[in-house]
């Protein structure tokens, strides 16, 4: 047996004897990150019904019910809990939320990472929200797919005894907060309302001629959102109002032939906080979703369910960082001890906000190099066979490209108006220096080929 054999069989046998003996064997195994996750939803939830109790397994859901299904062969869901409340019966267009819990199968096999992209889970029946790691287990947040159904008509419609001719309804459960209004005298339409959020429209202006008055409504979708999933519901019509000569209307007040009436919210509007999350809520009552919003001249973003995102997001095919309050980063920002450069305004293609790529960038007239993640690169760099010397400091210039003298670790060097590390001879300020080939360092106290330097590395001719 040659020598690499017996070398292969005592390694064989050093590790059979380790696994024998119970000895840890993490070192010698290769755990790898689950850098995709994949789950599946399937959903029979209907409009109008609470949300019930989600299974955790395979197949399709039944009736009214829902299954989470893991498609990962290295975790498993021993947990699936709703966000939204339970109490509630569902609304055409919901999206309602649920928690789950991933499990390793085997941690010293795979594991978490610490943070995931939208782009990394796959959610089939569903889509992502968030997800933050727990020890061991990953929390995933994520929305089921839009409850489709038909929207209830309002419970109620009558006429308010105390101000003639105004129309007044009650909101159904199943609801979407917008309404489609129409004023009959007998069988003739008489003026239609084709939105409002209102739960009340006063029709008195229009009841110019004596008769039998009344008015149908049903619950419309309002959003393009709402119409994509939702249907109208079925009219309900109230009873009649009689106008005699006497209480005929002299036209007053009339809107356009087709009128809108939206309210605004009665709820607090700004800036929201949600548990631990942060949304933000218009006058009409609507939250900012997709995209970024302008407040108070900051920039913030908004997923697809309201929530302020933080930390670094791929937006639109470019990195950007958000502060902890969500603030989007500008200019230099340190983050866990690097330096990165967002862009403070729009250049070029390049919008506001974006982190600088790799490569050599100018920043206020200093060259700055850039990582592939973004940070600063310092210290000694080697590019296209030429050294640049990169500000290691923690300095205002921590990162910047020096040029001339540069003296670290009791070692000299000299940079050129390029940055390019000099070596061999090279007269500076009309004094000859030598600088070694390979490490750049200054010669002094020397002798180079007959040619003696001086203490401070000049050759006196």
């Amino acid at each position: 047996m040659n020598m690499n054999g017996k070398i292969k069989r005592l390694t064989a046998l050093v590790l059979a004897f380790l696994c024998l003996a119970g000895t840890p064997m993490e070192s010698w195994a290769a755990t790898k990150p689950m850098n995709s996750i994949s789950i599946r939803i399937s959903s029979k939830l209907k409009a109008g019904n609470k949300l019930p109790q989600i299974d955790i397994g395979s197949g399709s859901a039944p009736e009214d019910g829902i299954i989470v299904t893991e498609k990962g062969s290295h975790f498993t869901v021993i947990s699936a809990t709703w966000v939204d409340s339970t109490a509630k019966e569902t609304v055409a267009a919901d999206e309602p939320r649920m928690s789950l819990i991933l499990e390793p199968d085997d941690v010293s096999e795979y594991y978490f990472l610490a943070n995931y992209k939208a782009s990394s889970v796959k959610v089939s029946g569903g889509s992502f929200v968030s997800a933050r790691r727990e020890g061991d287990n990953l929390v995933v947040t994520v929305k089921v797919n839009p409850i489709r159904g038909q929207y209830d008509s309002p419970r109620d419609a009558y006429w308010n005894e105390k101000n003639l001719g105004e129309a007044r309804w009650e909101k159904p459960e199943n609801d979407s907060g917008y309404y489609e209004v129409q004023l009959l005298r007998g069988n003739k339409n008489v003026f239609k309302v084709d939105k409002t959020s209102s739960t009340s429209y006063n029709f008195y202006p229009y009841m110019t001629q004596t008769g039998n008055y009344s008015f149908k409504i049903r619950t419309i979708p309002g959003t393009d959102f709402q119409k994509s999933h939702a249907k109208q519901s079925e009219w309900l019509e109230s009873g009649q109002l009689s106008i005699t000569e006497r209480y005929v209307s002299d036209g007053k007040g009339q809107q356009n032939s087709k009128s809108t009436a939206v309210k605004g919210t009665e709820d607090t509007v700004g800036w929201i906080k949600q548990g631990a999350e942060w949304l933000y809520r218009f006058p009409s009552g609507a939250y900012k979703t997709n995209g970024w919003e302008r407040i108070n001249d900051k920039w913030y973003y908004f997923d697809n369910t309201g929530l302020m995102l933080k930390g670094w997001q791929n937006i639109g095919g470019y990195q950007y960082y958000l502060h902890g309050n969500g603030e989007m980063a500008l200019g230099w920002t340190r983050i866990d001890g690097k330096w990165y450069y967002f862009r403070p305004e729009k250049e070029g293609i390049y919008p506001e906000g974006s982190m600088f790529s790799s490569g050599w960038r100018v920043v206020a007239g200093y060259y700055y190099y850039f990582n592939q993640d973004g940070s600063i690169f310092t210290g000694w760099l080697r590019e296209n066979d030429n050294w640049y010397y990169l500000n290691t400091l923690d300095n205002g210039l921590q990162g910047a490209m020096f040029t001339g003298w540069i003296r670290r670790d009791e070692k000299t060097y000299f940079a050129d108006s390029n940055g390019e590390m000099v070596e061999g001879w090279y007269q500076i300020d009309g004094q000859w220096h030598y600088f070694y080939p390979g490490s750049g360092e200054m010669a002094y106290n020397t002798e180079i080929d007959g040619f003696y330097l001086d203490s401070d590395g000049v050759w006196k001719q």
